[in-house]
């Protein structure tokens, strides 16, 4: 099944999507079974608010549109703090690094049908990694997800 779901997945990319420099993971916290991939671009530049076409997959064992496709576009930013307003420089240990690579992400993207996604993390590992939690209005859904930088 997962050999399947990973040819599934890697036919139905369409081609402009071949440049992008993230890809990962979600799962539903409140949801059995459904759960998927994330490809995307984000740019390097992150002083600034970006855009960008991002698929989502649905695997194939999901529940809810199995080894399909939904192309969305993505709204985000990096910041220095968390959306309690908790800086980053105040959660930092004692001997850790000043120039430390975290940074709080924040991104919502919509879909036509109503739904509104919220995505809130950290870039972490040197800024190769970006995890952390997502909340959903309609379907109301929470989990988590992970994007690695290719």
């Amino acid at each position: 099944m997962f050999i399947s779901n990973e040819v599934v997945y890697r036919t139905s990319i369409p081609e402009n999507f071949a440049e992008s420099n993230w890809n990962g993971k979600w799962n539903s916290s409140e949801y059995a079974l459904v759960s998927g991939k994330v490809l995307t671009t984000i740019p390097e530049n992150h002083s600034a608010e970006f855009k960008s076409e991002t698929l989502i997959y649905y695997n194939l064992w999901s529940l809810y549109k199995p080894g399909q496709n939904k192309i969305v576009e993505l709204s985000g930013n990096f910041s220095e703090s968390d959306i309690n307003g908790n800086n980053v420089g105040q959660k930092r240990r004692p001997n850790e690094n000043r120039e430390s690579n975290h940074r709080f992400f924040k991104a919502k993207m919509s879909i036509g049908n109503g739904q509104l996604i919220e995505y809130d993390g950290m870039k972490v590992n040197d800024g190769t990694e970006i995890s952390g939690e997502y909340d959903s209005s309609y379907p109301k859904d929470k989990g988590t997800f992970e994007l690695n930088k290719k």
